[in-house]
């Protein structure tokens, strides 16, 4: 009987470590500094601009480039949401962030919207889709001394905010559209 439940445990502890190892493989947070701020074309051509990671909406259009992808931004054209999705990566400029990362190299971050400025320190999100927020300086300056736990916490809001990435993405009709916006707003945005 103690084997049972002894397997049990271990079953239900695997489950949770296979869990906890999926949301790290989500997003990862790489902390830096905004040396620069600019602006180009939007590139329509479904492109990376330059080998720079993408951010925003503009990751959620492009960051997947596959079928499936195209297929529910072209869905949310109806919408009203969808609509604004559709504009934002459509046509004008998108914002150029360059970041000098704590841990060595730099990356450019391509975002449709922000209101982030030189000297920011800021998290970049990594993964399937991509996101920057702004933290506080203490993990630009003294990053080592940062407890994991407080990287580990931004690490899990990078996944809370690519799921509702997913969730918008998998939005079926306008009502879904608009909840699922509101909540990649919510969990998303600086």
């Amino acid at each position: 009987m103690f084997h049972k439940f002894l397997y049990a445990g271990l079953l239900i502890a695997s489950v949770i470590l296979a869990a906890s190892a999926q949301a790290a493989k989500l997003s990862a947070v790489a902390y830096g500094t905004i040396v620069e701020v600019g602006q180009q074309e939007k590139d329509t051509s479904g492109g990376k601009a330059g080998g720079a990671i993408v951010g925003g909406l503009l990751g959620l259009a492009s960051g997947k480039g596959k079928s499936g992808s195209n297929k529910a931004l072209r869905s949310l054209g109806g919408a009203a949401v969808g609509g604004a999705v559709g504009g934002a990566v459509a046509s004008g400029t998108d914002l150029v962030y360059t970041v000098d990362l704590v841990n060595g190299g730099t990356v450019r971050v391509v975002m449709d919207s922000g209101n982030f400025r030189e000297g920011d320190c800021v998290g970049v999100e990594r993964g399937s889709t991509n996101n920057m927020r702004r933290v506080s300086h203490e993990y630009c300056v003294h990053n080592k001394e940062v407890p994991e736990e407080y990287k580990q916490e931004h690490v899990k809001e990078a996944s809370e905010c690519h799921q509702a990435k997913e969730e918008l993405l998998a939005a079926k009709d306008e009502a879904s559209v608009k909840t699922a916006h509101m909540k990649m707003n919510i969990l998303c945005q600086d």
